[in-house]
C-alpha cells in the first residue's frame, strides 16, 4: 500500500532520519525487559495513521497501543517516512512498524511479520441499476473511474491494461460515478464502504471479485532477527482483541461500518 505516496518526500525523509535525525534524537529500540518498545509509522494515511493536532492517531494506532497493552507493555511510536520504517527496522533502531505493510513474500524474506490484522480487497461501486457482476464484466464495453494514483488504479490496469481508455483516471472518481458518467468506480474497501454510506440516496452497491482482485494483508513489522519474542505477544494479544470483539469495535469506530464477518473470520485464524 502507499505506493502513491511522492517519492522525492519519502527519500528526504528517509534520508533525515538515517543521517543525523535533521536535528531531532529518534527514540532507539528498548529491550522488552524495560516494558516499553519502539513503534515507528508513516503517519500520512487517514484513517489508518494521521496526525491530528500534532499527535499521531489512526485505526493501526489504536490498535497498537491495546495490543501492547494487552501484552504489558507501552509503545513509543514516531512518525518516520515509508522507506525510513523499513530502514529503522532493518537495522535495529525500532522494535516494531505498523503502517498498512503489506505482508509479501518479498518482504519476509528480510523483514518478520505479525499475523495478518487487516484484510484490503479492491471492490467495485456501481449504481444498482447497473448490471455488473464480476471484474470481467468491466471489460465489456464499461468505462469505470479510479482515484489517480490509487491501488485501485493499479489493480485494473493490472487487469485491463495500463494505457486502456476504459479507465478514468481523476479526483472526481465518485461524482463521475453518481453523474452517470462512468459505469463503475474501483478502490479499496473501506473506501468504497465509505462512499456508498456517505451518499445513501444514490443506492449504489458492491461488488467483490477476489478472483480478479488479489485481497492484500497488513501486518505488524519487525526485525528478523531479533523480533520473534514481541511478534508471538502481539500475536496473542490480536486474536484476543478478534475474539471477544474490540477489533470489531475500532473498525466500527475508524470506517464508520461493521467490519464483514469473512475478514474477520480469516483474521481470526
Amino acid at each position: 500500500m502507499k505506493r502513491w505516496i511522492a517519492a522525492g518526500a519519502a527519500l528526504l525523509a528517509a534520508g533525515c532520519l538515517l543521517l543525523t535525525g535533521c536535528g531531532k534524537e529518534e527514540p532507539k529500540a528498548a529491550s522488552l525487559a524495560d516494558g516499553h518498545i519502539h513503534v515507528v509509522t508513516h503517519a500520512n494515511w487517514n484513517p489508518f495513521e494521521y496526525l491530528k493536532d500534532g499527535q499521531i492517531t489512526g485505526f493501526d494506532i489504536d490498535l497498537i497501543q491495546e495490543a501492547s497493552k494487552r501484552a504489558g507493555l507501552t509503545p513509543d511510536i514516531s512518525d518516520a517516512g515509508w522507506e525510513a520504517i523499513f530502514e529503522q527496522i532493518r537495522t535495529g533502531q525500532a522494535d516494531a512498524a505498523i503502517s498498512g505493510v503489506t505482508i509479501t513474500d518479498d518482504r519476509k524474506a528480510t523483514y518478520l511479520f505479525s499475523k495478518p490484522y487487516f484484510v484490503s480487497r479492491q471492490a467495485i461501486l456501481i449504481r444498482e441499476d447497473e448490471t455488473i457482476s464480476s471484474a470481467r464484466d468491466l471489460m465489456d464495453g464499461k468505462t469505470i473511474a479510479v482515484q489517480n494514483g490509487s491501488t485501485g488504479q493499479e489493480a485494473l490496469e493490472k487487469l485491463m491494461g495500463k494505457n486502456n481508455p476504459a479507465i478514468r483516471k481523476t479526483p472526481m472518481s465518485v461524482q463521475m460515478l453518481i453523474g452517470g458518467q462512468v459505469d463503475a468506480l474501483v478502490g479499496d474497501e473501506t473506501s468504497v464502504k465509505a462512499i456508498q454510506a456517505q451518499y445513501p440516496d444514490q443506492h449504489l452497491k458492491i461488488v467483490y471479485d477476489d478472483t480478479a482482485f488479489t485481497p492484500e494483508y497488513f501486518g505488524i513489522l519487525y526485525p528478523k532477527d531479533r523480533g520473534e519474542e514481541l511478534q508471538k505477544k502481539l500475536d496473542k494479544a490480536l486474536s484476543s482483541m478478534i475474539s471477544d470483539g474490540t477489533y470489531a469495535k475500532l473498525y466500527q469506530k475508524w470506517f464508520h461500518t461493521e467490519v464483514d464477518k469473512t475478514m474477520l473470520e480469516s483474521l481470526g485464524k
